[in-house]
């Protein structure tokens, strides 16, 4: 049995899935793993990744986008390792990462979720994790003029953006670009609600992991690069925009508005 099962959602991503399939393989070390590509696209847009096929690659093809939660969880069902890492195919995995995340999972009983850090191309720092959303935030987050409160304390707060991010320590939670999730800590049918098509299902996951005793962990020793594009920061990607509305409508639903804060956050290991 693989010790982590990698699970890797494709829609328009056809171009950026081969680099990232390519830095697993080449940075994975000695550890035994497997992939899940599931593909909510058209099985051309897999022909890039053709040559890298592999006994350790495994494809899902959907005959429509189900969303990204969904795939997640075709994934997820098919998966038999104990440890799954959640990658999009823009994120190219560093030397040791992947290893160095599944030993932490094993070093931390308790914890649920660990994440890596995750730089720009430039080798900027990307603020990855994340402090719980407050009604402040998202107003400050969604309003019309966000690009007038980007520098707002409140954002800055929940950015984590006052942290040094040199640290293994707890957080609320982080972008579902790259997380390694234990599968014990899981719900036994589903590792992502499949209400949210696509955004808040990280935040989603994360409250429930603090929700029923499992630890969020951030370890930056594990490093990713991470093509961030924002697609629903895209005026002309309407589409994208609307599911993001959705989701942010059925999470504050689903959580009857209590959006919570991890005390712990920050705290070092």
């Amino acid at each position: 049995m693989s010790r982590v099962s990698i699970v890797i959602v494709n829609y328009r991503s056809g171009q950026e899935l081969a680099p990232c399939l390519r830095s697993v393989v080449r940075n994975a070390g000695q550890l035994d793993y497997e992939v899940f590509v599931i593909n909510n696209d058209r099985p051309e847009d897999l022909s890039p990744i053709s040559a890298l096929e592999s006994p350790r690659t495994h494809v899902i093809q959907n005959r429509s986008n189900r969303g990204f939660a969904a795939a997640v969880n075709q994934g997820y069902r098919r998966a038999r390792g104990p440890f799954l890492l959640l990658l999009n195919p823009d994120v190219r995995v560093e030397a040791g990462a992947v290893e160095i995340l599944a030993d932490t999972l094993e070093q931390h009983p308790d914890a649920g979720v660990v994440m890596p850090r995750l730089d720009s191309p430039d080798g900027s720092l990307q603020f990855s994790c994340r402090r719980f959303y407050t009604l402040a935030t998202l107003l400050l987050r969604r309003a019309p003029f966000q690009r007038l409160w980007r520098n707002h304390s409140r954002l800055q707060r929940h950015l984590m953006a006052d942290w040094d991010h040199r640290s293994l320590s707890e957080v609320d939670w982080g972008l579902g670009a790259a997380m390694l999730v234990r599968r014990e800590a899981t719900e036994s049918n589903a590792l992502l609600d499949e209400r949210f098509f696509l955004y808040f299902e990280d935040v989603d996951l994360c409250k429930r992991m603090w929700g029923r005793g499992w630890k969020v962990l951030y370890n930056p020793a594990a490093r990713m690069v991470h093509r961030h594009r924002r697609d629903s920061a895209k005026g002309w990607r309407l589409g994208a925009k609307r599911h993001h509305l959705l989701s942010l409508l059925k999470f504050l639903w689903k959580h009857r508005l209590r959006l919570g804060r991890c005390s712990a956050t920050g705290r070092a290991l």
